[in-house]
């Protein structure tokens, strides 16, 4: 029997997925008012506004659908609150997709999609959501009042609230946190819990201080602030959604995105550039999203040599903070009019290389390399020459970063944000990794630009 979910851009209903669940086949229709508007976008590239000779790919429409899923523990409760099981994308789209990553909401009634009534809002005091972050082991983050909420993709605890005011206001009068239901407002920021891992330590404030460290460095960031309640909470503000004033009410405004698996057409195990893991055995194949895919997407948007630029500033970073979890997910395109596509913020800053006994294999090569200690001049050669950057422009932009890394990361680590001397001392630690990585980074792009082309 064949099902059918609508897919609606805010009040607009953009088309329908229709699933036909024996044989896993997946349909698509896009609505022909949705068409012919100028201002309309495709969901993705491989799912265009005019329908191919040969029809969308079935498995093109599934895998655009599994990525705006939770994944990790996140999903596993998806799963057991609503009865479904892993694979049953559709039941799981069908039960989460009120709320997702950029602007689209699914419904099974169409009627229940039309704009109308008012947004109910449930407020969640700093205090109680301090007991459930200590609870989350017995009673997961993502479950208020017996319902399961949406939580964007990734594998940390992440919980989806609307904040009435701006975020350096939270706590203060008028600075609430809610979560929110209906069609006229939705979440604005992510909240992530420190893990309270000990293998991973203070990681809200090591995204903190690299997500704020990008941005003191001038460079593309979402924005972050830490809260307390009093255990340390990394807030995000959504880049995906715009709050206008509307008659005097607030409203959210939904902007479409999607991330760079979507833009390639690949499964979520494909975020990895070793998409079968780096046994010996399955090493070599690396089919999943690698820098030189990733700068490929270049060619989907409008302004190439721009988009460019953002991906090199992007890796450059990633090698500066040790980040070695920049994977196909963590990086995200706007889908604009017409499709073509214009990268995100960035966001999932972290530097994984701060913790001992954690596996920091590349989730992207550059090069033929994944290890961050073993890059090398010719690594970095390699890498420029297969995304097709010059290696001038990439010493150019490495070595201005290096230096502002340097000089902006001591800075960093002497924010007010920081309140208790572990936190002190890890950020300070942080600092002066970057420096190293500076320094290091600064040589390296210098050598790199000597290589001869035929070497490469």
């Amino acid at each position: 029997m064949t099902h059918a979910l609508h897919v609606w851009a805010d009040e607009t209903r953009v088309a329908t997925i229709e699933h036909e669940g024996r044989d896993d086949r997946w349909g698509l229709n896009y609505a022909e008012p949705w068409v012919a508007d100028a201002q309309s976008y495709p969901l993705s590239p491989a799912l265009p506004l005019v329908r191919p000779a040969a029809d969308y790919a079935s498995a093109s429409i599934k895998r655009f659908i599994e990525h705006l899923l939770p994944e990790g523990r996140a999903l596993d409760v998806a799963v057991a609150y609503n009865g479904l099981a892993k694979t049953n994308v559709f039941g799981l789209i069908w039960a989460l997709g009120a709320e997702t990553a950029g602007a689209l909401r699914f419904s099974g009634d169409a009627a229940a999609a039309q704009p109308g009534g008012e947004p109910i809002l449930r407020e969640i005091p700093l205090q109680e959501l301090d007991q459930r972050i200590a609870e989350r082991e017995h009673v997961p983050l993502t479950v208020w009042d017996g319902k399961v909420r949406m939580s964007v993709a990734g594998l940390q605890d992440k919980l989806l609230v609307y904040l009435d005011r701006p975020m350096a206001e939270l706590g203060r009068e008028g600075g609430r946190l809610f979560l929110v239901d209906g069609q006229r407002l939705a979440s604005t920021h992510i909240l992530k819990p420190d893990t309270g891992n000990p293998q991973t330590p203070h990681l809200a404030v090591n995204e903190h201080f690299c997500m704020s460290l990008a941005r003191r460095m001038g460079l593309p960031a979402a924005e972050v602030g830490l809260m307390r309640t009093p255990r340390p909470v990394l807030v995000v503000r959504r880049f995906d959604r715009e709050v206008e004033d509307v008659g005097g009410q607030p409203r959210v405004h939904r902007r479409h995105i999607i991330d760079a698996c979507q833009a390639c057409d690949l499964p979520v195990a494909y975020k990895y550039e070793r998409n079968l893991g780096s046994a010996e055995a399955v090493r070599h194949i690396r089919d999943g999203v690698s820098f030189e895919r990733l700068f490929g997407c270049a060619d989907l948007t409008a302004n190439k040599a721009a988009t460019r630029l953002a991906m090199l500033r992007w890796a450059l970073f990633q090698f500066l903070i040790g980040n070695s979890d920049a994977h196909g997910k963590n990086f995200s395109f706007f889908v604009r009019p017409g499709g073509l596509l214009e990268p995100t913020p960035w966001y999932d800053l972290v530097s994984v290389l701060q913790y001992d006994g954690f596996d920091t294999e590349l989730a992207m090569a550059y090069g033929d390399v994944f290890s961050h200690a073993e890059v090398s001049a010719f690594t970095l050669a390699d890498f420029a020459a297969r995304c097709g950057v010059d290696r001038k422009l990439m010493r150019r932009e490495g070595q201005r970063l290096a230096k502002l890394a340097a000089a902006e990361a001591a800075a960093q680590a002497q924010a007010a944000e920081y309140e208790d001397e572990a936190e002190r001392a890890f950020v300070q630690g942080i600092a002066d990794f970057v420096a190293r990585q500076a320094d290091r980074l600064t040589q390296l792009v210098a050598d790199a630009a000597r290589w001869k082309d035929e070497y490469l």
